[in-house]
Parts: structure tokens; sequence; C-alpha cells
């Protein structure tokens, strides 16, 4: 039985960003993750948008920790290493309606403190957007939206985080806990830890967490959202990221460049019952490429390499905002759930957020001098110049060997994320902190390699070497 402070539960972008936010401070923390690797939930399955937060209502928890948390990445990438883009949005309109809703947002967004939001108008939108339909009349631009890949955030989070000392426990599924004498007793699968304090991080299931401690306040609906990639040879070329008026519950069906030099199209707003369910549709599809092609026209079907879905957690009759509380009922229990989009904008901000929510709960926050805020990113032979890769390939020939042709990864590369703090130990794990398989042919050409790397760096069979997480196995005998 090991004893803690404090226990996050739940390793997504905001379980890994609570990690590191806590890690400034002399306390004995564990993030405990359900599945084999971090950021396999709605982490992995989004836009990246970095939203500059015009939208939500100013006295909303989204009001109050978007536009804070979107200001923040530029710092943190420069501490972080992370790949991070300050492309700026458009939300588009086609006429003198869409322009009033354009103002309404405006001028919502200047009352929540958005800077530097202006509309443009037609010759601006096409000088900036030389791709867009030309039927665009107006657009709301908020130069200060970006792009990032949410699930590199969270894998810069949780190593950082484990670099300043907090335990990252994967493969931890929750299945009881136990409040007794201020005490909570958290059970998985294979151990059990104490910890003076929880911070419900849960995800789609953080629900099912608080109601393991009598916690009924909230209840999570999913939201599947299907999206598309693109390939990095369509012809389509968008610069910023490209809204259309929104929805009801969704921003509507977005054009966004990532920073990977893909396009991603997303997402498609379903409310559903299974937690689980990650299955696209044609419907879905069809749904995706004709609200794209509306926004840029050149976008075709033909440049689609993968289709996949995540859910969002809504916290039901919560006015579509984050449920960010400790509870006033068992001590020491704080839940941060519901947290859809802006979600990743606003993880940072979440962060401090809850820090602050467990020093009014009592924990002491005495500062860890020893704290480093900076993480070392993997070299990456795809962007780097002749010279430097020289220099690399004669201190370590495995950066010569390409494993990855679509992505250019190189053998050094893998085994640089399979060694660091928080490292890969899957297929997906490897492919989500190099982009190793993540190509035109989805590792159609990389996989098998990136098996035996795998096992032999791990001393595992190949056998027991997972796509993903526990039932996911890709090989399942040797045939000689």
């Amino acid at each position: 039985m090991e004893k803690y402070d404090l226990i996050i539960i739940g390793g997504g972008i905001v379980g890994c960003a609570v990690a590191r936010e806590l890690s400034r401070y002399r306390l004995k923390s564990a993030l405990l993750e359900a599945n084999q690797d971090i950021a396999c939930g709605t982490t992995k399955a989004n836009g990246g948008i970095i939203h500059a937060g015009y939208d939500p209502n100013p006295s909303s928890l989204k009001g109050k920790l978007n536009v804070k948390g979107s200001l923040m990445y530029p710092k943190l990438k420069e501490e972080l290493n992370f790949k991070y883009e300050n492309k700026g949005s458009m939300v588009l309109g086609y006429n003198e309606k869409d322009l009033e809703f354009l103002n309404k947002l405006l001028k919502n967004g200047k009352k929540i403190g958005v800077p530097n939001l202006k509309i443009l108008k037609s010759h601006e939108i096409k000088d900036m957007e030389p791709g867009i339909n030309k039927d665009v009349k107006y657009a709301l631009f908020a130069p200060t939206a970006g792009e990032v890949d949410s699930f590199e955030i969270a894998i810069a989070f949780a190593e950082n985080a484990a670099q300043n000392g907090v335990n990252i426990y994967r493969n931890q599924k929750v299945i009881n806990i136990k409040y007794d004498n201020h005490l909570f007793y958290i059970n998985t699968e294979n151990k059990e830890y104490v910890s003076n304090y929880v911070v419900n991080c849960a995800g789609l299931y953080a629900d099912r967490i608080a109601n393991m401690v009598g916690i009924y306040d909230y209840k999570i609906k999913p939201r599947k959202g299907e999206l598309l990639i693109l390939d990095k040879s369509s012809k389509a070329k968008v610069n910023r990221i490209l809204f259309p008026i929104p929805g009801e519950h969704t921003k509507g069906i977005v054009v966004i460049p990532t920073v990977s030099g893909n396009i991603l199209i997303g997402s498609t707003a379903e409310e559903i019952e299974d937690k689980e369910d990650t299955t696209t549709s044609a419907i879905g599809i069809d749904s995706l490429l004709n609200g794209a092609i509306k926004s840029v026209p050149s976008i075709s079907q033909k440049d689609v390499i993968r289709t996949f879905a995540g859910s969002r957690a809504v916290t039901i009759n919560n006015s579509n905002d984050f449920y960010i509380e400790a509870s006033k009922v068992i001590k020491g229990f704080v839940s941060v759930a519901g947290i859809q989009s802006p979600g990743i904008a606003s993880s940072p901000a979440i962060a401090e957020y809850v820090r602050d929510i467990l020093a009014n709960e009592g924990v002491e926050l005495k500062v860890n001098d020893n704290f480093d805020p900076y993480r070392r990113d993997i070299l990456r032979m795809s962007e780097i110049d002749n010279k430097v890769k020289d220099q690399l390939i004669k201190e370590n020939s495995k950066y010569g060997h390409i494993i990855c042709r679509c992505e250019q990864v190189s053998e050094g590369e893998i085994i640089d994320c399979i060694k660091r703090p928080v490292g890969a130990t899957t297929v997906d794990g490897v492919k989500k902190r190099t982009r190793a398989g993540m190509g035109r042919c989805q590792g159609g050409f990389c996989q098998d390699r990136i098996i035996s790397i795998l096992s032999r760096e791990l001393n595992k069979s190949e056998l027991d070497i997972l796509k993903e997480n526990t039932g996911s196995k890709i090989i399942y005998t040797n045939l000689k």
C-alpha cells in the first residue's frame, strides 16, 4: 500500500496539466491512468485547437479559463518544447445575418478579454486565405488562436511532472475508492493506494469515480465527434483555422491546418450512450467533407488518409460548462469534469484553478525549490538540417536508420521515446510521440519494425506488444 498527499485519477491533458502544476510544490503526488498510456481517450481524438475564447458565456468557467489558458501556451511551448503554432482563426460569414452573429461574437469576445479581435471583409479574407470559398463576405478574425497536437501536450506535461517527482502509473484502472477517517483508499485491479486528497480528472468516467465515494452531483454524457485527416500532398491549402457559424452544441465543421502539415477536418457532434463508442460512419464522413468543402472548395475525398472519432465528456444540466468543484460532502475530493471544448486551450488555466481549490481545501503548497520547468524534446530527423543530421548519425548510427518513411522517423527517435520518462510501451505510444505511422500508409510499412524495436527495448515478446490498450494484440502467434 502506497501513501500519498494527493492522487490524480486520469491521464488526459487536464490530469497531466494538474500533475505538472502540482509538481511545483513539495507534495508526494501520483497520477493513476487506467489505460496502457496517457492521452488514450478524448485527448488523442480532437482537433487540437487553442481557441481564442470569444464564444463562452463570460460568467462561465469556460469564459474565465479559456482566454487565460490560451495565452499561457507561448511560454509553455518554450518550457516544454512541444509544437504550437499561433495561426489565428476565422469564423466565416456569407450574408448580413451571419455578420450580425459575428458582431455578437466580437462583442462577447471583447467583454471576456480576447485580444485583437476584428471583423474582416471579403478582400481581406481572400488575401489571407486564397483558397477560401469565393462567396465568403465576412469573418471574425481571432489572431491569438493556435493549434497543437493535444496528445503531445499531455505527454509533455506528464514527462515534466515525472521529472519533478510525480509518480505516473499507467494500466491502473480504479475499481473502488473507500473514504475513511479523512483518507481515500483507492483500489486498482492490482494495487492499493492511500491519499489525503483526490483530484478526479477521469474524463468520460469522472461521474463513476465520484459515485465510488458517494458523490452524485453530476452525470457525464458522451458526445461523439468524428474527424478526418488529409494527406500532406493535398492541393487544398489553408493558413488559418476556419470555422463556420457555430451550432448550439458544436463549433461546426472546422478546417484545421495542423502543426504537422496535414489538414484535419472536424468534427461532428452526436449524443451517444456508450462511452467507448469511437466508431466512424459514412454519414459522418459525408457531413465532414460537405462542411469542409463549403469553406475550402479544393478539399477532396481522395486526399483522406484517416478517419477517427472521440467522445467528449459533457456534464448534463450544467449549461454546457466545465464542472470543477471540491465536494461539499467528501472533504478533499475535487472533481474536474465535463472538460469538453475548449478544454485543450483551457487546460493549463484549469490546472492553476484546481491548485487554488486544493489550497482552500487545506493542501499546504510549499514551493519545490528544485522544480525544473524545462523538458527536452525528441530530436526529430525530419526537422533538423543536414549538418546536424550528419553529426547525430556519427554519434549514434540508429539515427541514420529510417523506420517510418512517410514521416522520416528514425530508429534513434523511437528508442528515445521509449526510454524517456513516461515512455512509449505500445505501437500507438510510439506513434503519439514520434509520428511514426501517421503518414500516408498509416503504418503499413513500419508497424512491424516498430513492434520489433519495442520488443527489444522493453525486453518483451513481440506477441505481448499491443497496438494501444488491453485487447489490442497485433501478433497472435508465430508461423514458424
